[in-house]
């Protein structure tokens, strides 16, 4: 997937904002202090109200509709809407079962009125949790690849509407009831911008990566956000040409322009450091569960396995994978002929916008040395007329001096 790629870029981000944040003489300098206030309310409040965020999962051991012994399997649920009341609720399993439990690798179906899931899970012959390796949800067109136990996953949604067909990406810690936050990354093989962030119940940091959008001016992006999502808190962005400039924002306002202290910069590269080794953890969890998905269809992709419980058709569909993700690859390929299509011309009228600038950049040029070479000309102008008048007096004055002589040696 193309989001590997993108934890290179950052390591780079410390050095620019640090010497970027050097030219801050103009806006007042905050100490240290001051600049994690934000983050210090917001811990508080979250330790003050820890058990609020209690806990309400339980755990119930439903008999599958299609095992005639006792194979009882793991159901998830919330105390507060419990699925498996539904008058139409079903679970099946398609693996072995041992001690009245289901064992070994094998996938688990839910239906009810409205739900149409599946799992990928090994158990192992007792009242135990399984290892699931890969949930998808059809109705909201999202698969879930990983450890899905520890919440290590990457979590991929494709909207094949033709006129909305978009894929994003969401891995990394997805957050559990026992600790919750998350620390996840934001993509999508159609756009340009990846969005780190780590996120409590009641406020969260961002981080957006911009440099590979051309058409963005800025190349990093960091803020705090308040529970409504608002920016709430010291921030900074790194422009791709020029320096950091911090500020200040209250309930998605900005408020001030503020120099960060070189510690506030090392926090938001330490919630990076974070964000990216749980990409790294959901991204290995991921390969490890597409290993043990190709041994699942090992054991079911053949012509003399087929079931009865669902459809067999539904129930094989994991078998022509390949053949569904390479049509999905020709779409991709169409929407993102599209995107370049739209970036081209978008980079044609930059530059036609560009050239005229320069042609109204040149004009004004050409009419500030006209208007020089007017003001020269009326200049000299006004010099010769005055060196004309100068001349003319001096000889009139030469011409009355003249005259006083001549009357003088006629005795006048």
């Amino acid at each position: 997937m193309t989001y590997k790629n993108s934890y290179l870029i950052i390591v780079l981000i410390l050095i620019a904002l640090i010497s970027g944040c050097a030219s801050t003489s103009r806006v007042p300098i905050i100490s240290e202090n001051e600049a994690f206030k934000y983050e210090r309310d917001n811990l508080t409040e979250y330790e003050n109200s820890k058990n609020s965020y209690s806990d309400q999962s339980a755990v119930k051991w439903v008999q599958p509709k299609n095992k005639k012994i006792p194979c009882k399997v793991y159901v998830g649920i919330s105390v507060i809407e419990d699925r498996t009341l539904d008058k139409n609720y079903k679970i099946f399993w398609d693996g072995d079962c041992k001690n009245g439990y289901a064992n070994g690798l094998g996938r688990e179906f839910e239906r009810s009125t409205i739900l149409n899931m599946e799992a990928l899970a090994i158990y192992q012959g007792q009242k135990e949790e399984p290892k699931y390796y890969i949930q998808k949800y059809h109705l909201d067109n999202k698969v879930q690849e990983g450890d899905i136990k520890n919440r290590y996953f990457v979590e991929t949604t494709i909207n094949e509407d033709n006129f909305n067909f978009n894929i994003t990406y969401k891995y990394g810690f997805l957050g559990s009831l026992k600790e919750p936050y998350q620390m996840v990354i934001q993509s999508s093989p159609f756009s340009d911008i990846v969005l780190y962030e780590k996120n409590y119940p009641n406020f969260r940091f961002q981080l957006f990566d911009l440099s590979n959008d051309e058409f963005q001016q800025n190349k990093y992006a960091f803020y705090m956000l308040n529970k409504d999502g608002q920016k709430h808190g010291f921030g900074f962005e790194t422009p791709k040409s020029g320096n950091t400039k911090g500020g200040e924002f209250i309930n998605g306002s900005a408020t001030r322009l503020v120099g960060l202290p070189k510690g506030y910069f090392n926090k938001a590269n330490n919630i990076f450091s974070e964000i990216k080794q749980a990409g790294q953890k959901a991204i290995d969890a991921q390969s490890q569960a597409l290993k043990v998905k190709k041994q699942y269809m090992r054991k079911i992709c053949k012509n003399s396995v087929s079931v009865s419980f669902i459809d067999n058709e539904e129930y094989k569909k994991i078998c022509r994978d390949s053949d569904y993700y390479a049509n999905l690859k020709e779409k991709m390929n169409v929407k993102l002929a599209q995107i370049n299509k739209v970036k081209q011309q978008k980079r044609e009228q930059l530059n036609q916008q560009k050239l005229v600038n320069a042609q109204v950049s040149q004009a004004n040029a050409a009419q500030r040395q006209a208007n020089a070479a007017a003001r020269s000309a009326s200049a000299a102008e006004r010099s010769n007329s005055m060196q004309s008048w100068q001349n003319l007096n001096n000889n009139l004055q030469m011409q009355q001096l003249n005259n006083n002589l001549m009357f003088m040696r006629m005795g006048y």
